[in-house]
């Protein structure tokens, strides 16, 4: 299943409090499987009827700007094909940006002479579970993931086993996601390890 920024933001809400429920950190891939199985079918109309009335008060937003601009009404029907042909693919990509929905992005090469291995490998992991927030990395190529997002598989950095099978020699850039109240830190820490790791 592919999915957009604001499924995985719903998603990352569901595992939080399926972890509080349970009493355990649960994994991405079962708030997944829970979501999909519960919830999404719900999520999805909600989803489709906030985002038509949000299109309707841009159009009414459009056909006053317009209208003001022409010196009169230039009725609905104008403002609403004028606004899908000059807005609507602007604001699909706005809202259903990454950012829109709680996640930071930063796109790093592997500075490491010898790669990932086992040794920043398990440093990444603890970076992540040092953290207050989620994070996941995607290295193009991959033949394993936890999930897709727009298209892409990713990883998640908690995990050291999913993270030895990214495989990733010096070099190649890996695409890093994180959300939470340290995302940015984390993020900071990660750039830092990939540059800069020595085995200590």
């Amino acid at each position: 299943m592919n999915l957009i920024p604001s499924e995985l933001a719903a998603i990352q809400e569901h595992k939080y409090y399926m972890s509080l429920r349970e009493g355990r950190e649960v994994s991405i891939e079962e708030a997944i499987e829970d979501f999909v199985e519960k919830y999404r079918l719900d999520w999805l109309r909600e989803k489709q009827r906030k985002d038509s009335e949000e299109q309707i008060r841009e159009i009414e937003k459009h056909k006053w700007i317009r209208s003001s601009e022409e010196g009169h009404d230039i009725g609905s029907k104008a403002a609403s094909e004028e606004w899908i042909v000059r807005y609507a693919h602007i604001w699909r990509e706005e809202s259903e940006s990454l950012q829109a929905h709680g996640f930071l992005e930063a796109r790093l090469v592997v500075g490491i002479e010898e790669g990932l291995h086992i040794g920043p490998v398990s440093k990444l992991a603890e970076i992540a579970l040092s953290h207050d927030c989620d994070m996941y990395v995607h290295r193009k190529g991959m033949q394993f993931y936890s999930f897709v997002l727009n298209d892409k598989g990713y990883v998640n950095v908690k995990s050291i086993l999913s993270l030895l099978q990214l495989d990733a020699a010096k070099g190649e850039e890996l695409e890093f996601i994180a959300s939470g109240a340290q995302a940015k830190e984390a993020l900071d820490a990660v750039a830092h390890l990939l540059s800069r790791w020595e085995a200590s």
